[in-house]
């Protein structure tokens, strides 16, 4: 069945309706805040795809606010600023353990005792990303270059330096850090205003596909070595970060690859926190996987999305209304990420 087919197919469903959180109107929490990130990126296709699906079955309405990263989205969510957000298994490690951003922030392991998760999934690999004729063959040949990394304070940026660092053994400085959002880096980087870029995207990833159509591109491996020290091998034992591998023909005849490229892969998901409504975080959980045939319409990659891979890579407690639905449904909750107010 291709894509628009199966969207077409299950626009039927509209008609579960409220019935089907079995939840009376009144006990829901009607508006909701949600951060997510930057138009076009994964992180905005899943959460407009669970906006969609959400107030078309129940009587709640989500304020989507793009652009955020996790790092922000989860202090704001563990002040009670926000409601739902993209999580980040690393951002959780680094808030619970008081390190990397959250370092000069005393009580940040308690504050993120505030913090739960409703779902995860697949962000996709790490793309490190050049144009064909920037004469860039190797991360060894960024030294004194411009390159892009993520936002400043952001999970990405870590992982980015990380790379640089674990690869080549050079620092910003070493290199020009392009310090620019993600709307403004990719755009950088098609007008050609940095040499090389690091970008978490799907795969296949539609801003990959759009820089191949504006020239030969080629993405950078990471060789064999960087896994085994510096920063990366550290980095590779959080959850949430995993090791994997791009075709070399994925996007097409402007990629000028020949082999797989060795990439990092990056885990993501739906955050909450303690302070929502249990019954509303139940039927915002219940509504994507009652609908799952229109989560994955929305985008190949989405068909990773499942009951299976929901709670993969999970290192924050389960949100109590979402642990009622997966308890209720036979999804195996870990033990330790079952919250303390569901017991």
């Amino acid at each position: 069945m291709t894509k628009m087919t199966r969207r077409t197919a299950m626009g039927s469903m509209a008609a579960l309706g409220l019935a089907s959180t079995a939840i009376p109107a009144w006990a829901l929490q009607e508006n909701l805040r949600v951060h997510t990130g930057s138009p076009g990126s994964s992180t905005f296709t899943f959460t407009t795809t669970m906006q969609t699906i959400v107030q078309r079955e129940t009587p709640i309405k989500m304020n989507v606010t793009s652009g955020q990263t996790a790092t922000r989205s989860t202090l704001d969510a563990a002040n009670g600023n926000v409601d739902l957000f993209i999580s980040s298994p690393a951002i959780n490690y680094y808030m619970s353990e008081g390190i990397q951003m959250f370092s000069g922030m005393a009580n940040a392991p308690e504050l993120f005792k505030n913090v739960r998760q409703v779902v995860n999934f697949p962000l996709g690999p790490y793309h490190i990303i050049t144009y064909a004729d920037s004469g860039i063959e190797t991360l060894e040949d960024c030294r004194g270059r411009r390159i892009f990394i993520g936002p400043p304070g952001g999970a990405a940026t870590t992982v980015g330096l990380a790379i640089m660092e674990s690869a080549t053994g050079m620092k910003p400085g070493d290199y020009e850090q392009a310090k620019l959002d993600w709307s403004s880096g990719q755009q950088a980087f098609q007008d050609r205003q940095v040499d090389l870029a690091i970008i978490p995207t799907e795969l296949p990833s539609a801003s990959m596909m759009q820089f191949a159509l504006l020239g030969k591109i080629k993405l950078i491996t990471i060789p064999d070595e960087a896994l085994t020290r510096g920063p990366l091998q550290d980095m590779l034992k959080i959850p949430g970060r995993t090791m994997t591998e791009i075709p070399p023909d994925i996007y097409g005849e402007n990629q000028v690859n020949e082999d797989p490229i060795a990439a990092v892969g990056s885990w993501v998901g739906i955050g909450s926190h303690v302070g929502v409504d249990a019954d509303t975080v139940y039927a915002v959980t219940k509504a994507m996987f009652e609908n799952l045939p229109d989560m994955h319409a929305a985008a190949d990659w989405m068909d990773y999305f499942t009951t299976d891979t929901a709670l993969l890579q999970l290192n924050a407690p389960v949100h109590a209304g979402a642990y009622r639905w997966y308890k209720e449904n036979g999804v195996e909750v870990p033990e330790e990420y079952i919250p303390p107010e569901a017991v």
